[in-house]
């Protein structure tokens, strides 16, 4: 009896048939990111997606910073109005299509603004840096007439950090969901592609049968799906070199 042959033919049928499997999932992933592709390219799904976070956080924040301050003027509308006009000259589109990364680099750049001149724009400042001491968000609302101290260099220093902080956080968490989104989204298409494959091709007399087969392979070929994204991307950039 040889060990090492019969290790051999074991793994070589495995390969034999496992070969055809994967490459079936591969291709599903890919077919499931073309179209993921095609509807985000249709549609202004992350347009959408990142206004209504964006909205919602600023709201989140309006009613810290009410409390906080003591000021119930603060508004949440005021303050995304200030940020477009800063930020994008108001083209919410230009703004809200942009990745994650980029409207937050335009949020970043808008409250440089902000910060040089809190008193003109009170709403923005307030609602992002809401975390920040109220007695160092009033001291660059009401700056000394003279020469800045060190109390109000200080000051200026720690909103300026929280407001940065803030919008890191608000990446990180925007970030996150919209890919958590892709992500099942992948799995559903990829499930129901598996599914109408499996149908198509061997005519299952039982639903179950098409259920307990597509199921594990469309949720397989969503987490192949963004390795065949990802490849796209690739071959796209050589071909635009």
């Amino acid at each position: 009896m040889n060990i090492g042959t019969d290790v051999a033919q074991i793994f070589n049928s495995v390969a034999n048939h496992l070969t055809p499997y994967v490459l079936a999932l591969s291709i599903i992933g890919g077919v499931t990111m073309a179209i993921l592709q095609t509807i985000k390219d249709l549609f202004p799904l992350r347009q959408w997606f990142q206004r209504e976070a964006l909205q919602a956080w600023l709201r989140e924040g309006e009613t810290e910073a009410r409390a906080r301050l003591n000021n119930t003027a603060i508004s949440a509308v005021n303050a995304e109005t200030d940020l477009l006009t800063l930020a994008v000259d108001g083209d919410a589109a230009a703004l809200y299509d942009l990745q994650i990364e980029q409207v937050c680099g335009q949020f970043t750049a808008a409250i440089q603004i902000v910060l040089e001149f809190p008193a003109a724009h009170v709403d923005l400042l307030a609602i992002t840096a809401s975390k920040s001491d109220p007695a160092d968000i009033n001291m660059l609302l009401l700056p000394p007439a003279n020469p800045p101290s060190s109390q109000f260099v200080d000051a200026r220093t720690r909103v300026t950090h929280q407001c940065q902080r803030a919008i890191d956080a608000f990446q990180i968490s925007t970030g996150f969901r919209w890919k958590l989104c892709l992500q099942w989204a992948s799995f559903v298409l990829s499930t129901l592609l598996a599914g109408i494959a499996i149908d198509w091709a061997l005519r299952p007399q039982y639903l179950t049968s098409t259920v307990l087969v597509a199921v594990p392979g469309g949720f397989l070929a969503g987490f192949l799906a963004p390795v065949a994204k990802d490849l796209l991307a690739v071959l796209q950039k050589a071909r635009g070199q």
